[in-house]
């Protein structure tokens, strides 16, 4: 029903623009952060709304963790603490084995 509803050349416009748009807004945050490229963007760069009164930066908000903290198990976060265990090389399914054991 979807399919037959869809006009290509009216939807290659939109997400042309829609792509457009989203550069040029791309190009103005990097312009005024004072950066050359995209690629040196960092999280201390974006400011979050995270209330009504309350703006935080990004880089406060990430967790990141040192290099080699999950495979030597300092997981310094509950979210690491809990997925870590049951995550797989092969599958995003969680390994439910590893949860019982």
């Amino acid at each position: 029903m979807r399919q037959r509803a869809l006009i290509v050349t009216d939807k290659s416009d939109r997400v042309f623009n829609f792509h457009h748009n989203t550069l040029h807004a791309l190009q103005e945050i990097v312009q005024a952060a004072g950066l050359r490229h995209p690629a040196d963007l960092r999280a201390h760069h974006i400011v979050r709304r995270v209330s009504s009164y309350e703006v935080r930066l990004m880089s406060d908000l990430l967790k990141y963790l040192e290099p080699n903290d999950l495979i030597d198990g300092n997981y310094r976060y509950t979210l690491y603490e809990k997925y870590w265990p049951v995550a797989r090389s092969d599958s995003f399914a969680p390994d439910l084995e590893a949860v019982t054991a």
